[in-house]
């Protein structure tokens, strides 16, 4: 499969080569001015070709190659041009300029699949870096030992390039050469054999007092940065885990995600600012229960869970075990019917693709669709279509605002699947299982004890104390009891059971068996909790807890023979990403299932209180 960006500011030409390529198995990156294909060439730095329209709606084809010739990094990238105009002059500007090929307008569809061809040919990007083997071979590597690398190096270059940069006006600055020297020997250990050049120009323009051309060096730099890390990601097998650029979520009010928030003492209280949005009218019998202690008795929350078990949503979180316990035994052709039949899911998920990889993508079609899948996999085509039944089936009209909730299990779910990809465990279907269990018992606490429910998050952040304390003095168990309770009378396995009992603390696991599941859903939970309390000090201390030492989740992984791709750093750096990526993606999904079935207005309201309105 080959990766093309193609330069045409016409929509109808776009869509029609997008159309070749796709129907030939690549993908397309539509750009539609030069400061939007840099934008994409920054996003994805070693496409196979561009294809670039001569005449733009406000500037010429050859100028964006110039500049792209000038970038070091970009000398042998393949560039097809295509042009309504024959002018002498042109032609040779673009010959001058190094192109594969000049065609006249219209576009043909064997053309553009030959000139392709020639492109992946040249395998031009091997004289900017080295294949992997390559490297390998030389530094005596395995993959896994080059992946480690490439997260080192592109952490260090980084660091090195800002230090640069900041003493860029300093010419006899010491610290600045070091710097220089330091990104050069780091590129040139992980294949990167132009960088002496680069390296060379930016410190000529530094020794010259000439800023604008030590800058041109950095944007090479820049570029380098890209391919480490698209390296580092397709080594993986991660490069579809991952956005490209950043992606926010709209929070209530519609504030993105990352804009200040309140200090909470606890995790609780974010929850309890979000749920508790009602007046008390609302929870109406609920409050019966305010002259007990605990409000709910064992025998009332089994009877809920019984109750509660053979409806939506959990009939449909049943059902959709079902489907992803399925999976090593599902065709390609019923996993892309379930996707198909689920719905308005094929419409989200191809704004999903396009988001997150930054391609073209049309799945108006059944083998449209199988193409895409067959590039994920069917197990992450199956997370997303089961997370997305279970999202249509919340219900539309509860008394308390639980979309934080749903969002962090959906983002959990798509987590340890994530997770179970990058240590590349045997059974990465069945992570998906337990993330989308693990916290039901929430759901049922939310849905089927509202009252209860807003009480105990109201008492944790007043008290600050641990939600799970709180939970036990008004429903008699925690969310974590509650939910192996719930799974229990659904009819669920023992590991799912467990894990919903023990995700908090994998330590306690005394099955063998179950411990790398529970340890994985751990951590999803985790790095779902940070997604979705956005960049701040909730978030921070979060990550913290996952790096300190005595974190018990990787040495309980590594007792199981699970191997770190990466050391730990390097990892939880690629899980922040992975897990910011998974929590947008959820509410992308559970945005689609709300405004396909929105609540009526006035629902639950009673006459009264409407018309005293």
């Amino acid at each position: 499969m080959a990766k093309v960006l193609v330069l045409d500011d016409d929509r109808l030409s776009q869509k029609l080569v997008g159309k070749v390529f796709g129907n030939a198995g690549h993908e397309t990156l539509a750009a539609f001015s030069a400061q939007h294909a840099w934008e994409k060439l920054h996003e994805h730095v070693l496409v196979d070709m561009v294809v670039l329209d001569n005449q733009l709606d406000q500037e010429w084809g050859w100028q964006f190659m110039r500049a792209l010739r000038a970038n070091p990094a970009y000398l042998g990238l393949p560039v097809v041009v295509y042009t309504a105009h024959t002018e002498r002059d042109s032609i040779v500007r673009y010959l001058e300029l190094g192109v594969q090929s000049m065609n006249l307008k219209p576009y043909q569809s064997d053309v553009l699949l030959v000139e392709l061809g020639k492109a992946i040919q040249s395998n031009w990007s091997a004289r900017v870096m080295e294949p992997p083997e390559t490297v390998c071979e030389r530094m005596n590597f395995s993959l896994q030992d080059y992946c480690s690398l490439l997260a080192t190096a592109n952490r260090t270059i980084a660091e090195r390039q800002q230090v640069a940069l900041a003493r860029l006006t300093s010419p006899n600055n010491a610290q600045l050469f070091a710097a220089l020297d330091g990104i050069e020997q780091q590129c040139r250990t992980v294949g990167i054999v132009i960088v002496d050049g680069v390296i060379e120009k930016i410190k000529k323009g530094v020794n010259e007092q000439d800023l604008h051309g030590a800058l041109e060096g950095f944007k090479s730099v820049d570029s380098f940065l890209g391919m480490i890390r698209h390296r580092m990601l397709a080594v993986m097998k991660m490069g579809d885990s991952v956005a490209r650029t950043p992606l926010s979520v709209a929070r209530p009010g519609g504030d993105p995600a990352g804009a200040p928030e309140p200090s909470a003492p606890s995790f609780a209280a974010s929850y309890g600012r979000e749920i508790i949005n009602r007046p008390l009218w609302h929870y109406g019998r609920h409050f019966a229960k305010a002259m007990r202690h605990p409000f709910v008795t064992p025998e009332e929350l089994l009877e809920t869970s019984r109750r509660m078990g053979g409806s939506a949503p959990f009939t449909t979180v049943a059902e959709s075990v079902k489907l992803l316990q399925s999976i090593p035994t599902m065709s390609m052709d019923d996993a892309v019917a379930v996707a198909r039949e689920t719905r308005g899911f094929v419409p989200v998920y191809q704004f999903i693709l396009d988001r997150v990889t930054g391609t073209d993508n049309h799945l108006d079609t059944a083998a449209a669709l199988t193409r895409a899948a067959g590039q994920q996999g069917i197990a992450r085509l199956l997370t997303l279509a089961c997370v997305a039944r279970v999202a249509n089936s919340l219900p539309r009209d509860g008394l308390l605002n639980l979309r934080q909730l749903y969002a962090h299990s959906f983002s959990s779910t798509l987590n340890a699947f994530e997770i179970g990809r990058l240590l590349k465990l045997d059974n990465d279907f069945m992570l998906s299982v337990a993330g989308l269990t693990h916290d039901v018992g929430r759901w049922l606490f939310g849905l089927g004890e509202p009252g209860a429910y807003a009480l105990a998050l109201a008492v944790a952040e007043d008290d600050q104390v641990p939600i799970e304390k709180a939970e036990v003095a008004l429903m008699g168990v925690d969310h974590h009891e509650a939910g192996r309770q719930l799974l229990s009378c659904m009819g669920q396995p023992d590991l799912m059971q467990k894990t919903a009992l023990l995700h908090h603390d994998p330590g306690k696991v005394t099955e063998p068996e179950f411990l790398t599941t529970i340890t994985v859903t751990h951590l999803a939970h985790q790095f779902a909790q940070a997604a979705v309390s956005g960049p701040g000090p909730q978030a921070r201390d979060i990550i913290d807890r996952i790096l300190a030492p005595d974190c018990p989740a990787w040495p309980l992984l590594k007792s199981r023979g699970v191997v770190l791709p990466l050391d730990v750093p390097e990892l939880v750096d690629t899980l922040v990403e992975i897990a910011n990526t998974s929590n947008w993606i959820a509410h992308q999904l559970l945005g689609n299932a709300s405004s396909a079935a929105p609540s009526p207005a006035g629902a639950n309201v009673p006459a009264s209180v409407r018309a005293a309105n």
